[in-house]
């Protein structure tokens, strides 16, 4: 007959999920939901915040200067965009699909300089909200002209500039 003194454990997070897996770093029990694996075993979500935190620098003053840089720039980008670019022609869209990456980490590249270098957790969000907030007056007036075609060119602009500016702040 086997007697167990050892009491079943609960993930903290989760009250109903047995487990018997721990955080390496505080102890707390933890489910497989809740694990993540890093490369010195598996820490809970509260761990792995506290650590990621220590390689945020920035403050809120920079998410600012982040949009007083980010949202000018992005403005003359969706304008270059839609009113030059896209009345190229056919090659437009070619144009398009090698400009904006390079346009999207131009802007990433200004705001990290003018942020002093430092990291924040949602500092690319806010510069890609900005692209976003810029590019869109060129978009509403493309559809009030009626050319839905002429679409493309910013939205290839918002599509692969908001990729290379999450890439170049993350």
């Amino acid at each position: 007959m086997e007697s167990s003194n050892e009491t079943t454990l609960t993930c903290y997070r989760h009250p109903n999920t047995p487990t018997s897996l721990r955080c390496n770093r505080c102890g707390n029990p933890i489910c497989p939901k809740c694990a993540v694996r890093t490369p010195v075993g598996f820490r809970c979500p509260d761990c792995v915040r506290i650590q990621q935190n220590r390689f945020y620098t920035g403050g809120k003053l920079d998410y600012l200067i982040a949009v007083a840089v980010a949202l000018p720039l992005s403005f003359i980008a969706g304008y270059v965009f839609t009113f030059i670019v896209a009345r190229i022609g056919f090659f437009s869209w070619m144009i398009a699909f090698l400009a904006a990456p390079p346009t999207g980490g131009l802007i990433a590249e200004a705001v990290w300089r003018a942020v002093g270098r430092r990291r924040s957790r949602y500092l690319s969000t806010v510069v890609m909200a900005c692209l976003i907030v810029a590019v869109l007056p060129f978009i509403v007036l493309i559809l009030l002209s009626g050319n839905f075609l002429g679409l493309v060119v910013p939205g290839i602009l918002l599509f692969l500039g908001s990729g290379a500016v999450v890439a170049r702040l993350r």
